[in-house]
C-alpha cells in the first residue's frame, strides 16, 4: 500500500513539472511571436528607405531652385551635384547643371587687347578650382632673326619664352602663383581652364628670342577671371 502511494505521488510531481515546462515554453513562444511582429520586414524597410530618399531628393530640388532664384548660382549647382549623386538617372539634371555652368562661365566678361611685341602681358587674377574661358582672334606679323649653322636650329626646351611642343606663334598662357610661374600652356583660339592654384594669368605669343612681332590680338575673357582696370 505504501509503495502504491509513493508511485502515485511521484506521478503527480512529474506531471506537474511537465505542465510547468509546457507553460514556460508557451510563454516563450508567445514572446518570440510578439518580437517577430514588432520587427519590420525587409520589404517594409525598403519602402521606408525609398520614401526617405524621395523626401531628400525633393528637398535638394527645392533648395537648388531657391538658391538660383536668389542669384546664388554656385550654391544652386552644388545642390544639383549632390542631387545627382542621389539620383544620377534623373531626367534633365545633367543638362541643368551644364546650363548653369555656362551661365557662370559667361559672367564677368571683358574684352582686352594683347600687344604681341610684349612678353607675358597680365590678363587678370584667377582662383584655384574656378574655371575661366579665353577666346582670341586676330593676326600679327613676326620676323625671326638668328644665326644658323649647317646643323640647323636646335630646340631650346628650357626656354621660358618659347614652348617647343606648341605651334610656333600660337597664343600661350601661364599662371604665376606666389611669385613662381607655372608651366606655360597653349591657349590658341579658345581655352577653358581650371587652375590648380590661385594666381595671376599672363598671355604672350609663342615665339623664340630674336623674334620681332607687330600687331595686336583681341581677347575675350569670362568666368572666374578678374581683370584689372585698364586706362
Amino acid at each position: 500500500m505504501r509503495l502504491s502511494f509513493d508511485i502515485l505521488r511521484a506521478t503527480i510531481v512529474v506531471c506537474g513539472c511537465c505542465a510547468l515546462i509546457q507553460t514556460a515554453a508557451n510563454a516563450q513562444s508567445s514572446r518570440d511571436r510578439k518580437r517577430d511582429d514588432d520587427n519590420p520586414s525587409a520589404k517594409a524597410l525598403e519602402v521606408r528607405l525609398e520614401k526617405a530618399e524621395e523626401a531628400l531628393v525633393n528637398e535638394y530640388k527645392d533648395v537648388a531652385i531657391e538658391f538660383y532664384k536668389q542669384g546664388d548660382k554656385e550654391k544652386s549647382m552644388e545642390m544639383l551635384r549632390r542631387l545627382r549623386q542621389l539620383s544620377p538617372q534623373m531626367d534633365g539634371l545633367k543638362e541643368r547643371i551644364g546650363a548653369i555652368s555656362e551661365e557662370l562661365m559667361q559672367e564677368n566678361a571683358a574684352d582686352l587687347e594683347i600687344d604681341t611685341r610684349k612678353t607675358w602681358e597680365l590678363v587678370g587674377d584667377v582662383t584655384e578650382g574656378r574655371p575661366f574661358r579665353i577666346q582670341a582672334a586676330g593676326e600679327y606679323k613676326l620676323t625671326y632673326s638668328a644665326t644658323v649653322t649647317v646643323n640647323g636650329l636646335k630646340e631650346d626646351k628650357d626656354s621660358k619664352e618659347h614652348l617647343a611642343d606648341a605651334p610656333l606663334g600660337c597664343l600661350l598662357g601661364v599662371i604665376v602663383s606666389e611669385g613662381k610661374p607655372g608651366k606655360p600652356f597653349p591657349v590658341k583660339a579658345e581655352l577653358e581652364h581650371t587652375p590648380k592654384k590661385s594666381g595671376q594669368f599672363f598671355l604672350k605669343v609663342n615665339v623664340p628670342q630674336g623674334t620681332r612681332c607687330i600687331g595686336k590680338l583681341k581677347i575675350h575673357v569670362s568666368g572666374y577671371l578678374v581683370t584689372p582696370v585698364r586706362r
